[in-house]
């Protein structure tokens, strides 16, 4: 295994790949509607999008032993990435990450919805490009949940303060939590308040999200979050165990998501972790994969499944999203690594 300093330097060279494209080729300028122009970069363009995120867990404890869907199931089913790292430490600024980026020091010691922000991001992006999305919240207690945090339910209480306020990026956007762009803490916009919702209820937990699915009626991209015990944070009842738990979830919710008439024939799922289990503490704000070795791994129609190194991170997953919906404008440090586009079958 590469040490983290080597990671980041390998990140960073590829900076000069993601000028030319990961296939040696400039990428092409996309005129007229964005959302007509998906793929590019050796990246196909994508269907349907489903992101899912667990929490705070090192690559090498998830194995078939401890993991059996993720570690086995999906791994022979997907792209498996070996080399894939987090951007830092904590939750909140790697959600950011995620969707801007990058992050800022607010961020990085998750101070929730004070840490709200005007900047750019892919929820934008897509609204520009005329593409749906929804951030679905297992056991969530609100739309565009600013306020209640860890009140947050499933088989017991939530376990994370503040969970939907640290782990729950629209809430963060000046430009989609507020309305006019303005960020409010009573009056949210009508945008978030319709995007960002419950995946289910506190006794259902995803049954809002699993009825969307079997009809297909979900939108382009899906940020699909765990409550606080399936997220794989912390330990809950019954299993007490918090990578079980993780992917007990993921056994549950995942075949559903590949059985969806969404899904279909260019439907793409990626299963990550937010960041590793901090073994170093506060990682610094700079650099690109500071946030520790975790999994991540991308199934699809249009891939080949395998296991495949290479550095990777979330800025490197962001550009790929980016790619497959032609999104022009690269978010933050997205523009500074080239996209996850050797796993694609190329035609």
């Amino acid at each position: 295994m590469r040490t983290r300093a080597a990671v980041i330097g390998a990140l960073a060279g590829l900076a000069a790949l993601a000028v030319v494209g990961a296939l040696g080729t400039a990428p092409a300028a996309h005129a007229g509607n964005p959302a007509a122009a998906g793929g590019r970069e050796g990246v196909p363009a994508f269907g349907h999008v489903f992101l899912v995120v667990g929490e705070n867990t090192t690559y090498d404890k998830v194995d078939p032993a401890s993991a059996p869907y993720l570690a086995s199931t999906l791994r022979s089913q997907g792209a498996w990435l070996t080399d894939y790292y987090a951007a830092t430490h904590w939750s909140q600024a790697n959600y950011m990450a995620l969707v801007t980026g990058g992050f800022t020091d607010c961020d990085q010691h998750g101070k929730g919805v004070v840490c709200h922000r005007d900047v750019d991001n892919l929820f934008q992006r897509l609204d520009g490009a005329g593409l749906s999305w929804k951030v679905w919240l297992e056991s969530g207690t609100a739309k565009c949940d600013t306020g209640s945090g860890g009140t947050c339910t499933s088989t017991e209480p939530c376990p994370l303060t503040g969970f939907y306020t640290t782990g729950n990026p629209p809430v963060l956007l000046d430009g989609i939590e507020g309305p006019g762009g303005v960020w409010s803490a009573t009056t949210p916009s009508a945008e978030c308040l319709a995007n960002d919702v419950p995946a289910g209820t506190a006794t259902d937990g995803m049954a809002r999200f699993d009825a969307a699915l079997a009809s297909g009626d979900v939108p382009r991209f899906n940020m699909v979050l765990p409550n606080g015990c399936e997220d794989g944070e912390a330990n809950c009842k019954p299993l007490n165990d918090k990578i079980r738990q993780f992917d007990a979830f993921l056994a549950r919710e995942v075949p559903k998501i590949l059985a969806s008439p969404a899904f279909g024939d260019d439907g793409v799922l990626v299963v990550t972790y937010d960041e590793d289990m901090r073994p170093g503490g506060l990682a610094p704000k700079n650099g690109l994969a500071s946030g520790g070795h975790v999994v991540c791994v991308i199934v699809s129609p249009m891939l080949r499944p395998g296991t495949y190194g290479g550095a990777a991170g979330h800025y490197s997953l962001l550009r790929t999203i980016q790619d497959g919906f032609g999104l022009d404008g690269y978010l933050g440090h997205a523009a500074d690594v080239a996209p996850i586009a050797g796993v694609w079958q190329q035609k």
